[in-house]
């Protein structure tokens, strides 16, 4: 049995005894419950091997999530038009719905984790989510499919928004950066797999070639991953655990003064309107976040580009078709993981200076590995797109690839901890506005990926959304240089510092 699991035995057969003498637990005379800075019952003090598997499975579970995002994209049109007749740019609906579902979910999930905590707020809306995807996969005409994936989508936004919280639960400020980075790993790979596993799976026989087949892969493996979840993991949100001890409390000892802090929090609609839809637009307003959120949205959007439409690209210039066709996606991959490994070596560094700083966070410290590597995003479109000739070796545009995939998580990444650095109070609002923006520009660029292709070619094409990436590149220069000082001036980091 290990010190927590005995901790807790001794709080559960504790009766009228005295609750100052249970381990780990403090009560003031007001009766106001908290637990002790080291309580073994905080989920940030864990063991570092159970917080290792937490951020594990929440980021298989977020990797399920966004991987059901592109299982309607490869050879997903060519069998849609097949069975319905209709064409490629409405077949790719079924990827921009799935994805708006994610842009407008958080809004929606992000408070309710934060009131009956992350476990129900995630694995609930995470199982309504296979739900839908299996009724996408029994769907016999098109609006219902596009109706099914929309709402897929908007439930599959609680686990995506909401593991984040979860690590912010375990891990402290100057460990949060690694664990952020390999979390991240998962969150952008699943969506680069989609096409690859979805492609094997239609063409998996030659009997059965179905469409339907990766989305009822898809939500198998969302309930596996819900078993593994439901049977061994635990609440990590402090106040909701703190909540539940006060309340088994008050039964055993029948003293119903006790009481948490979160008691006190009751989530209604004007709440809802006004933190949680109307904050995060409100944040977006506002020059510094509209800048940081355009960088990462923008970057995002490439990145569902390049996941759509890498297969087409080869098709055009090379005659690759099927699975083979998607298999460039796995130098996305490997380009993500030296991004991450790159963000971890910095995160490493960073923490370093923040306890120099006192523990204080340095947001503009974000941005040197941003500024180290985020030249690769624009640098890579160019080698893809110039090197797509019959004579030139596939590996060769597939380095451009690996480029695309590293320079695309450190400018990612790096965005996501500046704001959690710069507006901890109001992080949330936050990332929610930035998840938001972020979406709409995956859920669009996909669409007008092949008319780019076909009307300018693979290499003109690849350089138009190349050079807009490119005039990105000084954005962390500039914050780098003089974000604290334009900081200053925003209204939610004027509210941070009162």
């Amino acid at each position: 049995m290990t010190k927590s699991e005995a901790s807790e035995d001794v709080i559960e057969t504790s009766t009228e005894s005295s609750l100052s003498d249970i381990p780990d637990i403090h009560i003031d005379d007001d009766y106001l419950l908290s637990f002790d800075s080291k309580s073994i019952l905080k989920p940030i003090n864990w063991a570092r091997k159970k917080k290792l598997y937490y951020t594990m499975l929440y980021g298989l579970i977020t990797f399920a999530a966004q991987l059901n995002s592109t299982t309607t994209s490869a050879e997903f049109p060519q069998k849609m038009k097949e069975e319905f007749g209709i064409g490629r740019e409405v077949s790719l609906l079924s990827t921009t719905l799935y994805i708006l579902g994610i842009a407008f979910g958080p809004m929606v999930f992000a408070p309710l984790s934060e009131v009956y905590g992350r476990k129900i707020g995630v694995m609930v809306p995470f199982f309504i989510s296979s739900v839908f995807t299996f009724a996408t996969a029994i769907s016999y005409n098109v609006p219902a499919i596009m109706i099914c994936r929309f709402f897929s989508g908007f439930f599959s936004g609680a686990p995506i928004v909401s593991a984040g919280g979860v690590l912010a639960d375990i891990w402290v400020p100057s460990e949060r950066g690694a664990a952020f980075a390999l979390y991240a790993c998962f969150v952008s790979n699943g969506a680069a797999f989609g096409p690859t596993i979805s492609s094997l799976l239609i063409n998996s026989s030659t009997k059965i070639s179905t469409w339907r087949i990766p989305l009822y892969f898809s939500g198998l493996v969302d309930l596996a991953l819900l078993v593994v979840a439901l049977s061994t993991i635990k609440e990590t949100y402090e106040p909701v655990l703190l909540q539940r001890y006060a309340k088994d409390y008050r039964i055993r000892t029948n003293n119903w003064a006790i009481h948490v802090k979160h008691d006190m929090w009751k989530l209604n609609t004007e709440e809802i309107i006004s933190v949680h839809l109307f904050r995060p637009f409100a944040m977006l307003m506002t020059p510094i976040i509209l800048v940081i959120a355009l960088f990462a949205s923008y970057v995002y959007g490439l990145f569902y580009i390049s996941i759509t439409s890498f297969s087409e690209a080869f098709y055009l210039t090379r005659g690759w078709e099927g699975t083979i066709a998607t298999l460039p996606n796995i130098a996305l991959f490997l380009g993500v993981i030296s991004g991450c490994v790159g963000n971890m070596l910095w995160a490493n560094e960073y923490g370093k200076k923040v306890q120099l700083n006192g523990g204080l966070a340095i947001p503009e410290e974000r941005f040197p590995i941003m500024m180290m590597l985020g030249w690769l995003m624009p640098a890579g479109i160019f080698v893809f797109g110039w090197t797509q000739y019959d004579n030139i070796h596939w590996i060769v545009p597939c380095i451009g690839i690996m480029m695309i995939g590293c320079g695309f998580i450190t400018i990612f990444q790096g965005c996501l901890n500046y704001l959690v650095d710069a507006f901890t109070k109001y992080a949330a609002s936050a990332i929610a506005a930035n998840t938001f923006l972020r979406s709409v520009f995956a859920a669009s660029f996909p669409l007008f990926a092949k008319q780019l292709f076909d009307n300018l070619g693979v290499h003109w094409g690849s350089s138009l959304i190349g050079f807009i990436a490119l005039g990105m590149i000084p954005i962390p220069f500039v914050f780098y240089a003089y974000g604290k000082k334009i900081r200053s001036h925003n209204p939610y980091s004027q509210k941070i510092s009162e």
